[in-house]
């Protein structure tokens, strides 16, 4: 947040007294009072960065005084995303140019993917410059990379770096969505230590309790876990408010939960849950909003706005401890406020985000910022090249393999399936929509290989560095050659997709920011994945998203089975089964 030194509280005490001339006025308004959920009429005295004073009496002017005129809008705070996702393919500073021409002040981004991609010192540097970044960001620190480091090559993220992030840097709120539950159910010593490390330094854990029951969830509430955003159901809502987690209710590209669980919400006191986004794709931030999209989605499915309202600016400013910043039009605060037509309607027409105007009828007012260019630096792959020898997978024994087989966007399932073989190695079978892949961390070079079915692209070859949530080299395809082309056309841009057929490169998006990230603004990326999408829809697949369902094969906090840098992994069992 904003350090406030003495001066500072100073002029705020001479311009709420009315001895000193606001910076901005904000006049003749109606103002929506988030504790009760009423509206007054009043002006808005804006001093620097933050509220000065709010009512009915008129400052003293000057000159100098920028004057916005309120008249015929509501003024409501500036919407914070408790849990949102700010990392992937986009990076946080273009992310907040989108995201502020739609009233989101305040983002809360676990940085699990951004941190484990770019690194520690990578990280740091970005802390350096985020305070010039469209939104005020709070982050996520990941408590373990990766979730799973007995099957996934070690664990790279030290006591230490956790300890570091905490205690240096006030921007770092909480432990990053904790994803591999399952180590604190087996009551891992490492993963507790570092829990109760956050807890000691009043720091937050943010849950992934997907699929947990009750009698898990108070294991893990024992623990420390003190929030979750995976309720689906309405047991799921109302286990994990019986049991004193901060529950929030998603509403994001890849599901929404707002539909089962806003009639729920509406019998709930107004205070015990938060709506957020877990991640908005680039297309739909152009076309739908960020977190206006959400509070007009809980207002669709019966919400009072007042409720929905609340329920994205003053409940996570709570949550965070950071109330006395943000989170409600009150003295004191950072002067984040949105001007709308009227409750109903919560895209703003105007955006004053730390006392300035930011943007106007959807427009940023300000200057675009650029991200660090730190690249890969902090996080480098050992290798610069791969060769196809490297993607062979020997036969061992008859009969079938097992096969991570796509179900829906995310989720996957085992099955058995006969492979074609030369009699030394197993083969894709293009006629049954089986590739190979394989994937590789950046920091050694260590394949872990199997197959897949359900893709459907009629490709040669499709790479990754984004690879969920390691983040290394992800390569599949039918052909070995083509994976090579692909694999060394990602690592030559230092980062990126490719795809390849018939030994031709039919498309590239480049990533240079820790290999994640473009530095393309959202509305030009988005583009670019709808074109990469659409790609391989021609060629076959009938994925909605099939690039955003290859990148999650490796994410081993989803049921059934995915890949990593041992092999195939069946989540439930816990076990490598190929």
């Amino acid at each position: 947040m904003i350090e406030k030194t003495l001066q500072d509280t100073k002029g705020l005490v001479r311009v709420a007294y009315g001895e000193q001339y606001p910076d901005c006025i904000i006049t003749n308004t109606r103002i929506l009072n988030i504790f009760d959920g009423t509206i007054f009429e009043g002006n808005i005295w804006i001093y620097r960065n933050w509220i000065a004073y709010v009512g009915e009496k008129e400052p003293i002017k000057d000159e100098r005084t920028t004057f916005i005129d309120g008249e015929g809008y509501v003024a409501i705070p500036g919407y914070i995303d408790a849990h949102g996702h700010a990392d992937l393919f986009y990076n946080p500073a273009t992310f907040g140019d989108m995201v502020i021409t739609t009233g989101t002040t305040t983002v809360f981004s676990d940085g699990h993917d951004m941190i484990n991609s770019i690194g520690v010192e990578g990280f740091i540097e970005v802390l350096k410059t985020s305070d010039t970044f469209s939104v005020k960001f709070l982050w996520g620190v990941p408590a373990t990379y990766p979730p799973y480091p007995d099957v996934e090559g070690g664990e790279m993220f030290s006591f230490y770096d956790v300890w570091r992030l905490f205690s240096r840097y006030r921007e770092c709120v909480s432990m990053s969505e904790l994803s591999p539950y399952m180590r604190i159910l087996k009551n891992e010593d490492e993963i507790l230590e570092r829990v109760l490390m956050a807890r000691s330094l009043g720091k937050n854990v943010e849950g992934h309790t997907l699929g947990a029951s009750y009698d898990r969830l108070n294991v893990l509430v024992a623990a420390g876990i003190t929030s979750c955003h995976e309720s689906i159901r309405e047991s799921d809502l109302r286990n994990r408010i019986r049991l004193g987690l901060a529950t929030m209710v998603r509403h994001s590209s890849i599901r929404s939960d707002l539909k089962e669980l806003c009639p729920v919400i509406k019998t709930l006191p107004k205070d015990s849950v938060m709506l957020v986004s877990d991640g908005i794709f680039a297309a739909d931030l152009c076309t739908k909003g960020y977190m206006d999209c959400v509070v007009k989605a809980a207002i669709g499915f019966g919400l009072k706005p007042e409720d929905a309202i609340r329920m994205a600016t003053l409940n996570p400013a709570r949550y965070f401890r950071m109330d006395n910043d943000i989170g409600s039009i009150t003295p004191g605060r950072i002067a984040d406020i949105l001007l709308l037509e009227d409750l109903e309607h919560p895209t703003p027409v105007k955006v004053i985000e730390r006392g300035r105007l930011a943007a106007d009828h959807g427009m940023l007012t300000r200057k675009e910022v650029s991200f660090p260019d730190i690249g890969t630096r902090f996080n480098p792959y050992v290798f610069d090249r791969v060769g196809k020898e490297e993607f062979l997978i020997e036969k061992k024994g008859e009969g079938t393999v097992p096969v991570i087989d796509i179900v829906d966007r995310t989720v996957t399932k085992k099955i058995d399936y006969r492979l074609p073989d030369d009699g030394t190695y197993l083969l894709s079978d293009r006629s049954g929509d089986v590739r190979k892949i394989v994937c590789t961390r950046r920091d050694t070079k260590k394949w872990g290989k199997g197959f897949v079915r359900g893709i459907g692209a009629s490709v040669g070859a499709i790479a990754s560095t984004v690879c969920h949530e390691t983040h290394g080299l992800l390569v599949t395809g039918f052909d070995d050659d083509d994976m090579e082309l692909a694999a060394n056309t990602a690592l030559s841009m230092g980062g990126g997709v490719v795809f390849v057929d018939g030994r031709k490169v039919l498309y590239t998006l480049s990533l240079p920011y820790g290999a994640t990230m473009s530095g393309l603004p959202i509305k030009e990326l988005a583009e670019e994945l709808r074109q990469a999408g659409s790609i391989l829809q021609k060629k076959g697949s009938s994925l909605d998203d099939p690039l955003w369902t290859i990148v999650f094969l490796t994410f081993t906090s989803i049921v059934e089975v995915r890949l990593t840098v041992s092999g195939v992994y069946d989540v439930k069992k816990a076990a490598i089964i190929f």
